[in-house]
């Protein structure tokens, strides 16, 4: 099976959680693979933290109000800002590329 996702910017194992965005690579703990498939599964579309919660958590599973920004911090600590861009009041994207 082709486990191999191209996304806009971002590439992602989805057997490994292997995440490639430019020059770095990492394998990233499962929420932080969840969040950045959601995410990548629409490159270009807005995810507000309601929707990226219900991708992320087990339905009735207590969710910190700030779970979300905290996987974010994470991932763009490894990635670089860039990976995931933030529309203020909205939600999280990631850009489609311009290839």
């Amino acid at each position: 099976a082709e486990s191999l996702m191209v996304s806009g910017v971002v590439a992602l194992d989805l057997a490994t959680h292997q995440v490639t965005f430019g020059d770095a690579m990492q394998v990233l703990p499962a929420r932080e693979f969840s969040l950045l498939r959601a995410l990548a599964e629409r490159p270009g579309c807005i995810l507000s933290r309601q929707q990226l919660e219900e991708k992320i958590y087990g339905f009735g599973e207590e969710v910190e109000s700030n779970a979300i920004d905290v996987l974010i911090f994470y991932i763009r600590k490894k990635f670089g800002a860039d990976i995931i861009r933030n529309v203020r009041g909205a939600g999280w994207m990631i850009p489609r590329g311009t290839s």
